[in-house]
């Protein structure tokens, strides 16, 4: 076991100066504000959609660049981070929303659980409108149960009230038909 945990060690670090020093990187990837440098291989590794990208004909194989504009590199580099075993908490917690996204697009499944996992731990009134609609964009069930459940069985949708007519204006109708449905299950009477 201790044997199990030196060897992983060892190998994060190894992963680390790779990234870090962009060791045989190659690949760039341009992001809204700049660009970073990875490996193919680890990034094929760790989805089956950038996988896709090297295996196929497609300009990524040709070019060895990838454009991910809608991340700043700031985020991309904690998704690399995190690809590479080695993200730290507290980049996982400031850019779980952009991770979100890109779990999302990128077919990270345990990187998506990660997210759904970490959203749902700190839901208040301030965040449960935009985190019910990250959850209904990326159909994460649990992160929107408990947004549902923040709101109507703990009574929370009064603390939001003027928030929530602007949330009605802008969300999708089949989120509000939901949303109705679960007022009906929490509020029928006894």
């Amino acid at each position: 076991m201790i044997l199990q945990s030196l060897a992983t060690q060892s190998t994060l670090r190894c992963l680390s100066r790779m990234l870090d020093e962009s060791i045989h990187a190659d690949v760039t990837i341009n992001t809204a504000d700049g660009s970073v440098q990875a490996h193919k291989a680890i990034l094929s590794a760790t989805s089956p959609v950038f996988h896709s990208m090297f295996l196929h004909d497609l300009r990524e194989k040709e070019s060895s660049i990838i454009d991910i504009e809608d991340m700043s590199t700031e985020s991309c580099s904690a998704l690399l981070s995190y690809l590479y075993g080695t993200i730290k908490q507290e980049d996982f917690w400031k850019h779980r929303l952009a991770l979100l996204g890109a779990a999302n697009k990128y077919d990270i499944v345990d990187l998506k659980n990660a997210c759904e996992e970490s959203l749902l731990e700190d839901i208040n009134s301030g965040n449960v409108l935009e985190r019910l609609q990250e959850a209904w964009l990326y159909q994460l069930n649990k992160l929107k149960k408990g947004c549902l459940m923040y709101l109507f069985d703990f009574g929370k949708i009064y603390d939001v009230r003027e928030e929530i007519n602007n949330f009605f204006r802008q969300a999708d109708r089949d989120l509000m038909l939901e949303m109705f449905q679960e007022v009906l299950t929490v509020w029928k009477p006894a």
